[in-house]
């Protein structure tokens, strides 16, 4: 994964790569199994996901499993339609959703998408000054050991996605 992709400089431009960070947690086990996957020319970040991470979750059926996602940008409407039907096949997953970025947040399919998303019981929310550390220090940190992060720089941000995804979905 090059550079971090969820800092805000990355708002000021079309997102031409969205980075997708994800958790795996089976049942009451402790252990979390990670990965990461981008869009590529195809398929968003969120296909991707559905169509290369899933093949464990189709072989443990009945096996409880949660799932955490840190997305460099909230799913479009498309992804969300594929998200609730991936979610209705597979009634033993829960997916928690944690955005750095609301894509194209103006439009009204979007929005619909998420509270969509949010109906079918996925929990939708903007990434905190916490996610951000955690997802440094898990994702990225050990591969660049020099490089200085500080994700308070990101409060402003934080704060105007926040308070707009929470009108989204009232």
């Amino acid at each position: 994964m090059e550079g971090f992709p969820f800092s805000p400089t990355f708002v000021f431009k079309a997102p031409k790569c969205t980075y997708l960070l994800y958790e795996f947690h089976w049942g009451r086990r402790r252990r979390i199994w990670r990965n990461w996957c981008k869009n590529n020319a195809s398929h968003h970040a969120e296909i991707n996901f559905l169509q290369n991470a899933c093949e464990t979750i189709k072989e443990r059926k009945t096996t409880p499993c949660h799932i955490t996602w840190f997305l460099s940008w909230s799913p479009c409407a498309s992804c969300c339609r594929h998200l609730i039907k991936f979610l209705k096949d597979h009634p033993n997953v829960t997916l928690e959703i944690k955005a750095a970025m609301l894509f194209r947040h103006h439009a009204q399919c979007n929005q619909s998408g998420l509270r969509a998303l949010v109906n079918h019981g996925v929990q939708i929310s903007i990434m905190q000054v916490p996610d951000y550390w955690y997802c440094w220090r898990t994702f990225v940190a050990h591969k660049r050991k020099n490089e200085i992060f500080d994700p308070h720089y990101f409060l402003p941000w934080i704060l105007f996605y926040s308070v707009t995804l929470h009108f989204i979905l009232r």
